[in-house]
């Protein structure tokens, strides 16, 4: 499996920059529009499928920096991010994704890239198909704090 992984990540670092350029693009639209961003740039993606964990989905780690960052947006008061989008932003050696999440509320957006192998995380492509719902956790190197996020439409994920 961790062969597996490997090549999935090399595969995702082919359209990294291009991926970065289009989050950072959704970023400043959102902005224009009177939403405040917060774009994370993780240093690993890694997928959990459904027979694997009860909280099934995309795992985030980034830097100590995003992540307080993070926890401070999601702990407010009015902060329920509640609503998100996927941008399809490549399907060529891996399907790479650009994920909004909103606090309508708050007018607050965290945008993240996530990426999965067809091939590779086969598992984790049924668990799109079966799932109801997926969540994205983003955590730090030591997994010692979290946040997560619902994705209540998993099949936005999969191949058109």
């Amino acid at each position: 499996m961790v062969r597996g992984k490997i090549n999935r990540t090399n595969k995702a670092l082919a359209d990294w920059a291009d991926i970065l350029t289009e989050i950072d693009e959704v970023s400043r639209e959102l902005e224009d529009s009177g939403w405040e961003t917060l774009v994370l740039h993780p240093g690993d993606v890694s997928t959990s499928d459904a027979a694997a964990a009860a909280d099934a989905g995309f795992r985030l780690l980034v830097p100590d920096s995003e992540l307080e960052a993070l926890e401070s947006a999601v702990s407010g008061a009015n902060s329920a991010f509640d609503q998100f989008e996927v941008y399809r932003a490549r399907d060529t050696n891996v399907r790479i994704f650009v994920v909004v999440v909103k606090s309508e509320e708050t007018m607050e957006a965290v945008l993240y890239p996530v990426f999965y192998d067809a091939d590779t995380d086969s598992s984790f492509v049924e668990t799109l198909r079966t799932e109801s719902e997926i969540r994205t956790t983003v955590s730090d190197l030591g997994n010692s704090r979290r946040c997560s996020f619902r994705h209540t439409e998993p099949g936005l994920f999969l191949p058109q």
